[in-house]
């Protein structure tokens, strides 16, 4: 439960005409066929795809589609969230009340009122709030955004989100699915379960320092959520160049340089791979695009030839 989290929630697109898109078109470096991807906004709207005939074309040559997780398996999904909860809860029974004191509480429940309208000291509730303070934390964070989100009718939420869509059609043309991660194993998730219970007090500080500085917290927010909307219009229209060069994004991708560059690194013999075997369709964010680490340069650097496309 982190930033990168909430800024996955807030990214939303309303039912609109999409006059360009960021899709991309890999060829050379020996491949047979092209293959392509979409840098998507995770809650776009799939019935987007519909009015991106580009992206249709490109899909009819396809043989399989590849994405950050096959986020289709509801069965494992649930499993992942089941393990999830587990994983963020205290150990041994504790409650949030076993691990801060009075007066950190008394400041915590003054933004909760504030916030979800809910009184963490009810006791009909009381032995319920076993969440871990870094949970507490991304919650309010989130609460936040979805507050702003409601200001921008760009970033309604509207049906299912694209990456699904996109899974849900390859698999309905019976093309092959394949993912760039791996969802978290039990071993790795009750992992990150002793490792939270291990810094409680780090986390702690973090939750303190939130609610202590709440009103300046939640003016970034808003401003996070401003130039969220502004990089959906962006997204909208093509501009891949703005988008990619705005300061939201570049302050973004500079903080978090060493989870993309990890991650792109470990996806790019994937691509490779799967280009090699069939035309393919990727569809992961938007995020790993760019930048000196992004999918796009680490490709052109290993020989491939990456272009837009846009509408005529």
């Amino acid at each position: 439960m982190n930033k990168g989290f909430i800024i996955i929630l807030i990214f939303a697109l309303a039912h609109t005409n999409v006059n360009a898109q960021f899709f991309f078109r890999i060829s050379g470096n020996k491949l047979k066929q092209p293959s392509y991807i979409l840098g998507s906004l995770h809650t776009l709207p799939g019935s987007i795809l519909d009015t991106i005939p580009e992206y249709l074309e490109a899909e009819a040559k396809c043989k399989q589609l590849v994405a950050e997780y096959d986020i289709s398996d509801q069965q494992k999904m649930k499993e992942v969230q089941t393990a999830g909860k587990q994983a963020t809860a205290l150990s041994d029974g504790k409650t949030i009340f076993d691990v801060m004191n009075k007066d950190q509480i008394e400041i915590l429940n003054t933004r909760f009122r504030e916030t979800f309208q809910v009184n963490l000291t009810d006791s009909a509730m009381k032995s319920a709030w076993n969440y871990s303070p870094a949970v507490l934390l991304s919650s309010l964070n989130l609460a936040l955004s979805m507050q702003e989100m409601q200001k921008h009718p760009e970033l309604a939420m509207a049906g299912m989100p694209i990456d699904m869509v996109c899974i849900n059609r390859a698999k309905e043309r019976g093309m092959k699915i394949g993912q760039l991660d791996e969802i978290q194993s039990q071993d790795s998730l009750a992992k990150m379960r002793t490792t939270l219970n291990e810094n409680l007090s780090v986390q702690i500080d973090s939750l303190m320092a939130f609610l202590n500085d709440f009103d300046q917290r939640k003016q970034r927010i808003i401003d996070e959520a401003n130039a969220v909307a502004q990089s959906v219009k962006l997204w909208k229209t093509g501009d891949y160049h703005s988008f990619a060069n705005s300061d939201y994004w570049v302050t973004h991708i500079e903080k978090q340089t060493a989870i993309f560059k990890l991650r792109n690194e470990k996806w790019l013999p994937k691509i490779q791979a799967a280009m090699n075997e069939m035309p393919t369709m990727f569809v992961f964010g938007t995020g790993h695009l760019m930048g000196t680490h992004g999918i796009l340069q680490l490709l052109r650097n290993a020989g491939y030839q990456v272009e837009q496309i846009k509408k005529q």
